[in-house]
């Protein structure tokens, strides 16, 4: 199924999508696959419903990358690629996109990616499909008729660096070195009172 996010609360990670017929089912951040809060009101979103739970409730969520395209409004070159699920065979995964025109796939291209590679960049498996996702829509505006895709040890490593510089700049963002006047003060300098 697609929807549109409608509601996000980062404080309970939680988010409402409005589903094309018309119903709004919850989900959580860890129904997402990829990162909860790389995600948005508005956007385009693909899930599947989990109706043994007692309120219908949206898992395996993953942002469409593209929207539809309007009408009137000049076509991007890029597909229009939906996440088609995943197989695996010993440590490969296998992730399957579906290149889609009028809501109807035309084609499908798989990313494969060696599970071990990405135990040895510290990257979850949950962020596994929108890293196959991004790697295959620049492989494909790179060379459009390309048929192998593979996330590989290059890809990993570029990713897990610019994750940790982003938490480094993060860090340094809320550090207090730099900022007026002093730190609090530490436990140990408050008087006591007895």
């Amino acid at each position: 199924m697609t929807g549109t996010i409608v509601g996000l609360a980062g404080s309970t990670r939680t988010g409402t999508i409005r589903s094309q017929d018309g119903s709004r089912p919850g989900f959580s951040a860890a129904d997402v696959l990829g990162d909860f809060d790389t995600l948005a009101v508005g956007h385009l979103v693909s899930f599947d419903m989990d109706r043994a739970r007692p309120h219908h409730v949206a898992v395996r969520v993953f942002r469409e990358p593209f929207g539809e395209s309007l009408p009137g409004k000049k076509s991007d070159t890029s597909p229009d690629l939906r996440f088609a699920g995943f197989s695996q065979a010993q440590n490969i995964r296998t992730f399957r996109f579906d290149a889609v025109a009028c809501g109807h796939p035309i084609r499908r291209f798989v990313v494969t990616v060696d599970l071990a590679l990405m135990l040895k960049h510290n990257v979850g498996v949950q962020e596994a499909p929108a890293l196959c996702l991004r790697k295959l829509t620049a492989d494909l505006k790179a060379s459009p008729d390309s048929g192998q895709h593979e996330l590989d040890n290059s890809d990993l490593l570029a990713y897990a660096s610019s994750r940790a510089a982003a938490i480094e700049r993060k860090r340094a963002k809320h550090s207090f070195t730099g900022r007026r006047g002093s730190p609090p003060p530490s436990p140990s300098n408050y008087m006591r009172v007895s």
